[in-house]
């Protein structure tokens, strides 16, 4: 899922260094040539001190040696192989599956079994996939919302990837199943699972997946040239630049901020040179001795980029080329610049030449860990079709990926991940639902059954697979969660405003800014952010809070779940709100101080605003979803559940995705003593 346009920050800032600083690194180098050639002297007037030292430097190999030589080894001899297939649907899948459209769905239904799995809530993406990698619900593995806010300032970040001092830092806080299978010495491949960055260090491979970030440190910023009159609302996933169109023009690619010593930071730049063709349907594109010839409306493959960022370092990149067109207006898209996976700038892989040999066996390919440009579609920047051909071009690889894994798996623990099933159903939802906004009744037939088109997709991945079954391998397929409509946009600021818990700083405003930024907090009682987050502004927690904890919180926890439950949308004739989740009833764990004080479940339909997840108070309380991105799973959890089938039969009646990590642990002979003592939340299935 494509949340470029969520991110509060600017990204990260890589710090570069001037040619002033040559004088100090000679300098430097004196002081250390001096300083050995003064311990030379020493140690050569005692060189029975020299030997014991080497002496001991030998002892000390030795134990390393011995050390490194006594990891463990397993006699696991055995396959498990998951499929993780993000939001496939069980109201899709079952009739599918009935009709005979999802033969390999059905083959691997009847040879072992088939459940709806309940999913976490809240019911978000990379929620979902560290429940299933943890086996712990939100309170003990700390991913609980993709916006998180700090008390101390009201400050929001991203929750997906921790970039500090140019250093990447795990996000989730408790072991994933391949902490403990590579500890018990089984070799293990996982591939682009969310919430993988950066990579752990596993026995066996892994390449990062959702949260690895774009060059600049976002989730992903397009760049789009056009000679067009720019609108007066600006572009929340991109950067668009007006140009007057010529036969030739000099424009910019745009690479990471880079701050230098006494200057600010600023983003660094590749200038490059496009000439329109005489034939007016193509254009020459030229910089850092590339050469490249574009016609309207293709993608180009795969282009290179270097940016200097300070005394002899760079940054490699990756992009693609869309030429939107060139008559009436000259229009050139310009993808997010993705990791260069040979030499990306921050590890992406484990081991960190992992993700060169993809490269050598399956060519180059989407780093970023949410790859799809959907906020490019949502603005009208890019059409449907060359959407489409990014989507198929994101499967081509992951799915490439899988078979180069398939090819040379003998035993072990092998996850794959998909999420092009996900991203379709956001983007082309609006197709299937007559009672959506943006339904167009005579829209092209491809265009309504794409969903459908997607299942049978995956249905074929797992075909590729249930062929290399073996004997007593184990095969899970499961979603995250499944999908539903998204009608309406929900402002919760704005509905705390006008029920008199939220004040602005200027009580005339018509709306307030995002980021919190208007918000009276000395008259505010509670705040929203994120997708369905609610927090009280409590007294003694948030910097400016004016709530006293324990009961005076509690009441109004308890008043504001009444209210929000009684929210009647006149339009559609139904609830706003299926469900209000109080902190304690979803949440628990060492980390569960940090989590929101209410959760809105919302009804089918209904979903939390773009605004109101970087908290902004917009004029209205709701509105109408005008937005291509038109189907949602950020409902109550209870409405949304995803699918699991495995080869082998499930036990359980009604099965969780938090228990898929007990279950592999108890496969690989983890007794129930152990099970116990990682505290999970969930049971083996099997």
């Amino acid at each position: 899922m494509s949340f470029n346009y969520i991110d509060p920050g600017t990204g990260f800032t890589l710090f570069g260094a001037g040619a002033g600083l040559l004088t100090l690194l000679l300098g430097f180098f004196g002081t250390i040539t001096f300083f050995f050639k003064t311990i030379f002297k020493f140690f050569k007037k005692r060189k029975e001190i020299v030997s014991i030292i080497l002496i001991i430097f030998a002892i000390i190999g030795i134990i390393v040696i011995g050390v490194c030589m006594n990891t463990p080894k397993s006699d696991f001899d055995k396959k498990i192989i998951i499929l993780g297939f993000d939001g496939l649907s069980p109201e899709i899948i079952e009739p599918m599956m009935q009709e005979g459209s999802l033969p390999n769905f059905s083959r691997l239904s009847r040879a072992g079994s088939y459940r709806r799995l309940a999913t976490t809530n809240p019911s978000q993406s990379p929620v979902a996939w560290s429940g299933f990698s943890t086996g712990q619900n939100p309170g003990k593995n700390g991913m609980y919302d993709f916006i998180v806010r700090d008390p101390e300032t009201y400050g929001l970040t991203l929750s997906l990837s921790h970039i500090k001092r140019g250093k990447a830092h795990r996000v989730i806080k408790s072991k994933c199943f391949w902490n403990y299978t590579s500890h018990a010495g089984i070799p293990t491949v996982i591939i682009t699972c969310p919430v993988t960055f950066p990579p752990d260090k596993i026995k066996g491979r892994m390449l990062s997946g959702m949260g690895v970030p774009d060059i600049l440190g976002t989730e992903g910023t397009f760049t789009f040239y056009t000679s067009e009159p720019l609108d007066k609302n600006k572009d929340i996933g991109g950067e668009v630049f007006r140009v007057d169109k010529r036969a030739f023009m000099t424009i910019n690619i745009i690479g990471p901020r880079v701050a230098r010593i006494g200057t600010k930071a600023e983003n660094a730049t590749v200038p490059m040179n496009v000439t329109i063709q005489n034939d007016k349907k193509s254009i020459l594109i030229e910089y850092q001795n590339s050469k490249l010839n574009l016609t309207e409306g293709t993608w180009s493959n795969w282009q290179e980029v270097i940016f200097p960022i300070g005394l002899l370092k760079k940054a490699k990149g990756i992009f693609k080329f869309y030429l939107v067109s060139i008559e009436p207006e000259f229009k050139l898209y310009i993808s997010p610049i993705n990791f260069d996976p040979r030499n990306p700038l921050f590890t992406i892989s484990s081991p960190n030449a992992y993700s060169k040999e993809l490269v050598e066996a399956i060519g180059l390919y989407y780093t970023q860990g949410m790859p799809m440009d959907t906020w490019a579609v949502n603005e009208k920047r890019l059409s449907e079709e060359p959407f489409i051909e990014q989507v198929n071009e994101v499967f081509k690889e992951k799915k490439a990926m899988l078979d180069y894994e398939l090819n040379r798996f003998q035993k072990g623990v092998l996850f794959c991940y998909f999420e092009s099933s996900d991203i379709v159903q956001h983007m082309f939802w609006r197709y299937t639902d007559p009672d959506h906004p943006l339904y167009e009744k005579d829209a092209p037939e491809p265009f309504k059954e794409i969903i459908h088109t997607w299942y049978k997709k995956m249905d074929a991945v797992l075909g590729t697979v249930l062929e290399k079954m073996q004997g007593e391998d184990t095969l899970i397929v499961l979603s995250d969660h499944g999908f539903t409509t998204f009608r309406r946009a929900v402002h919760i600021n704005s509905w705390l405003r006008q029920n008199g818990y939220l004040s602005l700083k200027n009580i005339r405003a018509a709306e307030g800014r995002e980021l919190l930024s208007d918000i009276d907090w000395s008259k505010t009682r509670a705040y929203s952010i994120g997708f369905g987050a609610l927090y009280i502004n409590q007294l003694g927690r948030e910097r400016d809070g004016i709530v006293a904890s324990g009961e005076a919180t509690e009441l109004l926890k308890e008043e504001l779940s009444q209210k929000l439950t009684t929210w009647f949308d006149e339009k559609y004739k139904q609830r706003v709100v299926n469900n209000v989740y109080k902190r304690e009833e979803i949440f628990w764990g060492k980390h569960i101080d940090t989590t929101p004080d209410l959760y809105i479940g919302f009804n089918k339909g209904y979903r939390a605003s773009w605004q109101t997840a970087l908290g902004a108070v917009p004029k209205n309380i709701i509105e109408d979803n005008l937005k291509k991105w038109s189907g949602t799973h950020l409902c109550d959890p209870q409405l949304i559940p995803g699918i699991i089938l495995s080869n082998k039969h499930i036990i359980k009646e009604n099965p969780s995705i938090l228990d898929i990590t007990p279950t592999i642990l108890r496969i690989i002979d983890m007794s129930d003593k152990d099970l116990k003592e990682k505290d999970f939340d969930g049971i083996p299935l099997f």
